[in-house]
């Protein structure tokens, strides 16, 4: 028998050569609006990174935009590139003629037709009749399809080299570019979901780059002579084939091509799994005479269906352990598994597999080509008996096994909390946006303390535990909630639902082990698949619980853990996410939530937990100050806890490369009075607590006296002497103290500013865009100062990128309803005839939650009517300080499109640009207006409105609608907003 150490050594070598053709510049043909719909709004840049991150892949494709034919061509004949996708309308050219020319110039390089309209059977023959247009897609608005016709192209091209290496094909045929649009992001994500555990269990950045290169290569098609070639050319590599049934045959649509095909393809691999696609009922019953699968293209439940065909027939998923008769006797998830039960199988199951070559089918779609190939070419009869066939496999599984596993992301099953696992996962689904962030930041740290080096400074994550998204859906299915979550119409109807469920085995056993070895305090945290991103952050929308962990009965803490875990899953039902997601066309069905399970920073004091301070940290300024430039960023700095910051509540604001520098206010007294004077603190005396559906349940707001009495006050506050009226950067003299963090920014006893100045640039760096950084930091000062810093979470920021230059004509302001030079958004808006207004002689911050609830009554009804309107108010929206403004949520706002936030008096408060509201409303291409101190250039007309006819009066509102529309202007690159009255005044009392 082979001695299996010296015989077989597995290797990456043969990797290098596999993906040659990489797709790394794409031109992009389309109209200017076209261009920031597609790019410029973040969705291809955050897409491509988030699929990116989650796989350890790297060298994220470039776009170049050209808005018209012209300049197209001058682009092609200077630059090279990889791919060419152009938009149906063009200026100059017809896509047909564009794809011509550039065939013409650049023969072999991919033109690929996006459109978001029809495209007629006429005009997809003459597509097909030309070779201008390789292939034509449709944006539903999903940018998965860009990541699938990117990998689309890069198969096609790779897949003749690649195959000679092992790798395997799925060949897909489909002709109507409307269904493959939809299905092949599908596949293609399932088969990077396929490669998931292959990547984990690899040592380095490195190897999982080059395995990734070795997944299974999907190639579409659209005829049978297509079809026919890809199987002959493939024959030994098909790991199956997804057909429709209706599609062209000698240039000819045959009503029964995939049947045909299907034939011809079992006569020369009988055990070929197919799937048959189709519209039409009959063709079921064909499809189960002829021994194959069937998926109904308008099933509801088609893409878990098509996951389970894929799995069960492409060696994908579990190894499942058959006998002859197709009885199942065990399962292996992973090869872990496979070297520990192939030992205990029946002999005939073994014999089973052994001769249908199933355990290299298996190892293939893992990319285990050597390991697949060493097992492949032996035979049973080279062994003596089936006892010596199990012996071989497992070992040189084995082998392959223990090289391979380590200094990867943790399985929590296998690993523990040490000094090279802090961040540990829960199943094989995704880690969600949030969670991706953590990851990515660990995959950054060692290169970031290279670059950062303080002495007395370390640099950490916390220790993170994250349940993937698979366990939600299972969560949900085993529990059958998705229907009579979608069917609650309250908060606590949802609440009250997902207490009564149970959590899936895997995470009780989980949660049992985490509470046995974790003591310190933890936040359980929402990382859903869109949350954090740039798209849409859904910021602050879904729940965060902190929990003291303390209580001396491990029963009691495995409760709190899993009551946590429960809400966050609830959180994707409730009213404010449900709204959100419909104001951006989006179904919260299709979400899915992941849960984090992270370490709170900070240090114990007496009855309280909490970290010296809390900040975040920005690369873009939205509103620089003087002597500051966007580009310097921005840092939001809080003591205590950092729910300060993200419920847009008082904070101290400063740039990272002008720590020094005083804040922005005209005098002392306005210093003290926008500072923060309360802090948030864990709950450490009530270990008992119990949870409930508010995310301050376990937390406190605390006074300044209480920091002062713990000593962390003494690292960043002040004292106002009222005898000369100076600020003096101590806590021991007598006097009202202020969070001025002098000691950090000013005498730099840490190196705060630096720290952050050199992430927020390596973070830029990584992202190749504006990032946010949310950071915690425990300060000491024995004998000597030293600091614990912590990264929290990095993700890419929501910064207008805009192309289209707004014009605002000088002169305009004669004619406005209202003007500002802090704006956001960018776009003209010409289309809102009504105003939701809060009421500045009534107006009382004290009943701020009365005006909440009189907007969302208002609300409502517009929603009903599918309307939009602009809303003005006074201080901050969204607050959760109702003593900053009007502390609305989504459901309440989810129809107003411009946001006006004014100051009233002496009533003045900073706009919300540090909260989730900021995130969430610049994200979905709102507008946003910061009224402050009234100038030329920055007011409302409160005369205007106020003889303006209201159609509706509440105690603190009025609603006024206007017989000609309102035309909104917000410039993104200047920042300037207007609102433009309907010309003639049409509404003005006489």
């Amino acid at each position: 028998m082979m001695k299996l150490n010296s015989e077989y050594s597995p290797k990456f070598s043969g990797f290098h050569d596999l993906m040659h053709h990489r797709v790394r510049e794409i031109l992009l043909v389309s109209s200017l609006y076209d261009a920031f719909v597609l790019e410029e709004d973040g969705r291809i840049s955050e897409r491509i990174f988030s699929e990116y991150v989650d796989l350890n892949l790297r060298s994220i494709p470039k776009i170049t935009n050209a808005s018209n034919a012209e300049e197209a061509l001058e682009l092609m004949a200077s630059q090279s590139f990889d791919l060419v996708i152009t938009m149906p309308h063009v200026s100059g050219l017809s896509a047909i003629e564009l794809g011509g020319r550039i065939k013409k110039a650049s023969p072999g390089i991919p033109v690929i037709m996006l459109t978001y309209e029809p495209v007629s059977r006429e005009m997809l023959i003459t597509v097909r009749k030309t070779d201008s247009i390789d292939k034509v897609f449709y944006w539903f608005g999903d940018t998965k399809i860009l990541l699938a016709i990117i990998k689309y192209v890069e198969d096609m091209k790779n897949a003749p080299a690649d195959s000679e290496k092992g790798v395997q094909v799925i060949l897909l045929v489909e002709d109507s570019p409307w269904y493959y649009s939809f299905i092949f992001p599908i596949l293609y994500t399932q088969v990077l979901k396929q490669t998931r555990y292959l990547i984990s269990e690899s040592v380095n950045d490195y190897q999982r780059m080059m395995r990734m290169r070795a997944r299974p290569r999907i190639l579409m098609v659209e005829t049978y002579e297509q079809a026919k070639e890809v199987a002959k050319k493939y024959r030994n590599q098909l790991l199956g084939v997804i057909s429709d049934v209706r599609f062209p045959r000698k240039e000819i649509l045959d009503p029964r091509a995939g049947i045909r095909l299907s034939r011809s393809m079992r006569k020369n691999t009988p055990d070929l799994p197919i799937l048959i696609q189709s519209l039409e009922d009959d063709t079921e019953m064909i499809a189960k005479k002829e021994g194959l699968a069937f998926l109904k293209k308008d099933s509801p439940q088609l893409d878990a269906e098509l996951r389970e065909f894929i799995q069960l027939n492409f060696g994908f998923g579990d190894f499942s352990f058959r006998l002859p008769d197709g009885t199942e006797v065990d399962r292996a998830r992973n090869i872990e598994e496979m070297i520990e039960k192939i030992q205990k199988i029946p002999l005939e199951s073994l014999l089973f597999h052994a001769r249908g070559n199933h355990f290299s089918i298996w190892l293939r779609a893992r990319g285990e080509f050597e390991m697949a190939e060493e097992i492949r070419h032996r035979t049973i009869e080279e062994f003596e008996n089936l006892s010596e066939v199990k012996g071989y496999i497992a070992n040189t599984l084995d082998l392959f096994f223990r090289r391979e596993m380590s200094g990867a992301i943790a399985d929590f099953g296998t690993a523990h909390f040490d000094a090279h696992h802090h961040f540990m996962r829960l199943g094989s689904g995704s880690i969600g946006g949030k969670a991706r962030g953590i990851a990515f930041l660990n995959t950054l740290l060692p290169r970031m303390r290279e670059l950062i080096q303080h002495k007395g400074a370390t640099i950490n994550i916390p220790d993170t535990f994250v349940i993937s998204t698979d366990l939600f859906d299972e969560f949900m299915a085993s529990n059958n909630l998705h229907v009579q979550a979608m069917a609650c119409e309250t908060d606590r109807e949802v609440v009250r639902l997902f207490r009564r469920a149970r959590v899936p085995a895997a995470v009780k056993q989980a949660v049992r082990r985490f509470v046995e070895e974790a003591h310190a305090p933890i936040a359980v945290r929402s990382s859903s698949l869109l949350e954090d991103s740039k798209a849409l952050p859904f910021a602050g929308l879904y729940k965060t619980f902190m929990l003291p962990n303390n209580h001396p009965e491990p029963r009691t803490r495995r409760r709190q853990l899993m009551e946590a875990i429960k809400l966050v899953y609830a959180s994707v039902y409730m009213i404010s996410p449900r709204q959100y997601a419909m104001s951006s066309n989006l179904r919260i069905e299709e979400e899915k939530m992941a849960v984090i399970v992270q370490e709170i920073v900070g240090e114990r004091h007496g009855k309280h937990f909490y970290p010296v301070i809390s900040g975040v940290a920005q690369s873009y300024n939205f509103y620089p100050f003087t002597g500051m430039k966007p580009e310097e960023g921005v840092v939001h700095l809080a003591l205590g806890l950092g729910k300060t910051i993200v419920d847009g509540k008082q904070t101290y604001r400063f740039s990272p490369h002008h720590p020094a520098a005083n804040p922005p206010y005209g005098e002392i007294g306005e210093l003290i009075r926008n500072s923060q004077n309360e802090f948030y603190g864990l709950i450490m005396d009530n270990p008992a607590i119990k949870i409930r559906n508010d995310e301050g349940f376990s937390l406190v707001e605390l006074p300044l006296n209480t920091a002062l009495e713990d000593g962390t006050l003494f690292f960043v506050g002040s004292t106002f002497c009222r005898e000369d009226g100076r600020m003096r950067d101590t806590v021991e003299q007598e006097g009202p103290k202020v969070v001025t963090f002098a000691h950090i920014l000013k005498h730099r006893i840490f190196p705060l500013a630096e720290i952050l100045r050199e992430a927020l640039e390596i973070g830029e760096d990584a992202f190749g865009s504006p990032v946010e950084i949310e950071f915690a930091l425990n300060l000491s000062r024995n004998g000597h100062w030293t600091g614990d810093f912590y990264f929290l979470q990095i993700r890419p920021m929501v910064v207008g990128m805009e192309t289209e230059d707004i014009a605002i004509p000088d002169g305009v302001e004669g004619n406005a309803l209202g003007f500002s030079e802090k704006a956001l958004g960018n776009g003209s808006f010409n289309d809102l005839q009504d105003i939701v207004l809060v009421n500045p002689d009534t107006f009382n911050v004290a009943r701020s939650r009365d005006i909440a609830r009189e907007i969302g009554e208002i609300n409502a009804r517009f929603r009903k009517q599918n309307r939009h309107y602009i809303l003005i108010g006074f201080g901050r929206w969204a607050t959760s300080d109702s003593w900053l403004g009007i502390p609305v949520d989504w459901e309440q706002i989810s129809q107003a499109t411009i946001f006006v936030e004014s100051h009233l008096g002496n009533f003045c408060v900073e706009p919300s640009h540090g909260s989730h509201f900021f995130h969430n409303m610049v994200s979905m291409k709102l507008a946003y207006m910061h009224v402050g101190k009234p100038g030329k250039r920055n007011f409302i007309d409160w005369d205007w409105l106020e003889k303006t006819s209201a159609v509706e009066t509440t105690e603190h509102l009025r609603v006024l609608h206007l017989d000609e529309p309102l035309c909104v202007r917000i410039n993104g690159k200047t920042g300037i907003g207007a609102i433009l009255k309907p010309e003639g005044d049409w509404n003005l009392k006489p």
